[in-house]
């Protein structure tokens, strides 16, 4: 509640092979407020959470009319990561 409280979403995560794509996870914006996040099916641990929280990131970042930034991802999904570690 605290990132989105404000937005109603349709998120599906799909576990799909990434392989020849060359990332760990897609995130792409299908309609108003619905989005698809494709997560590589071979992740496991750490590397799981930390792709689906930079994924997320890219949901906040549309949501809220921001650029599309791969280094304010990066960074978010570390602090996301380290929070999550902490809370759990």
């Amino acid at each position: 509640m605290e990132y989105l409280s404000d937005f109603g979403i349709d998120l599906t995560v799909e576990h799909l092979d990434l392989s020849d794509e060359g990332v760990t996870g897609w995130c792409m914006k299908l309609g108003h407020n619905e989005y698809v996040i494709q997560i590589h099916n071979q992740l496991d641990g750490d590397e799981y959470t930390s792709t689906i929280l930079h994924e997320l990131y890219h949901v906040y970042q549309h949501l809220n009319n921001l650029p599309q930034c791969e280094m304010c991802a990066y960074q978010a999904e570390r602090q996301l990561l380290d929070r999550y570690r902490k809370d759990v």
